[in-house]
């Protein structure tokens, strides 16, 4: 079967890209730093211009790609499968930074329940990664496979954060968590993602994120209030158990302290912690507003999760323009070649 060749002038290349083979997986099988964060269609970090060629696209969430931005040629990488040769622009945005590798050294691993670890890192020699709240990077231990991980720290914190979860099978998140310890090193390459906070936005900032995609919420978190006065912000976090909720504590306080942040927990199972509600994070939220319209939302956690959120976002008045959502795909669900 023929393959087509797909230029990218950013990156000075031109790909062969396999029949039936997005053009998003054959720029990451080349090694190319090419935007992107769920790679199913669903959060639109990889909308591109298609300047030359045709391509067709496997299954998306309409919400990422509008029929009106397809009729102006934008384009999913991680579902546009090509026709033809091609020539094809990823969608550059002044705001974010170009990523970079930098070597780590684990400085504390903290189990906070039996799913979840959060680990700490400094860099060895360079400066802290420049990034955007909000944004990811990609871990890659010795002898194992790169992993995607949402920073949860605010951009220029000395120490690095990241919120682990653990999957029995998973030999990345398996290794944080039974063998990881301090002194331990590993290659970071950031930053990646686009649901990264948007500070010229002057209206509520609401986040609707479910297990560790509290992660990107608390560093968006952090970040707005230093630097976002006025601003009132919402975090609500859904979790299918009391343990998931693993910095309940953490961000009760920061809530007491901050009279604009507003922490919400929901359970959607029996309720082992009393702040939390056992209820759908929908139904809470309708609790909480009748119009979300001038929000800006950040949703982070399960694709479902996202889905469900950008969804309802429409729903209750937000633009697609300030809804941003970075799905958490697991490896298992990824093209591996």
């Amino acid at each position: 079967m023929a393959n087509f060749k797909v230029s990218i002038p950013q990156f000075e290349t031109t790909l062969e890209v396999r029949r039936g083979f997005s053009i998003l997986d054959e720029a990451l099988k080349a090694g190319l730093d090419y935007p992107y964060a769920c790679r199913q269609g669903n959060c639109s970090s990889c909308k591109s211009i298609l300047r030359k060629g045709t391509v067709t696209h496997k299954t998306y969430d309409p919400t990422a790609l509008t029929e009106a931005e397809k009729f102006e040629n934008i384009i999913l990488a991680c579902r546009a499968m090509p026709t033809s040769d091609c020539e094809v622009e990823f969608i550059e945005d002044a705001d974010t930074f170009t990523p970079a590798k930098y070597e780590c050294v684990v400085t504390s691993i903290d189990r906070v329940s039996s799913e979840i670890a959060i680990l700490k890192a400094k860099p060895c020699t360079s400066p802290s990664p420049m990034f955007s709240a909000g944004q990811f990077a990609t871990l890659t231990f010795p002898n194992l496979p790169a992993r995607e991980y949402s920073f949860a720290n605010r951009p220029g914190a000395a120490e690095l954060e990241f919120h682990i979860e653990y999957y029995k099978h998973g030999k990345v998140s398996k290794h944080v968590y039974e063998k990881c310890k301090p002194s331990d090193r590993f290659v970071l390459n950031a930053p990646f993602g686009s649901a990264y906070l948007r500070k010229e936005h002057p209206g509520p900032i609401t986040m609707v994120v479910g297990g560790t995609g509290l992660a990107p919420a608390k560093s968006i978190l952090l970040d707005a209030l230093a630097s976002m006065p006025g601003h009132d912000i919402r975090i609500y976090h859904s979790a299918r158990e009391a343990k998931g909720l693993y910095q309940n504590e953490e961000m009760l306080k920061l809530a007491e302290k901050y009279p604009r942040f507003g922490y919400f927990p929901v359970i959607t199972r029996a309720n082992g912690i009393d702040a939390a509600r056992t209820t759908d994070v929908f139904i809470e939220l309708r609790r909480h507003f009748e119009t979300l319209q001038g929000h800006k939302i950040y949703t982070c956690g399960s694709p479902g999760l996202v889905a469900n959120c950008q969804k309802f976002a429409m729903e209750m008045g937000v633009t697609p323009s300030d809804c941003h959502a970075d799905p958490f795909v697991s490896a298992s669900t990824m093209v591996v070649e």
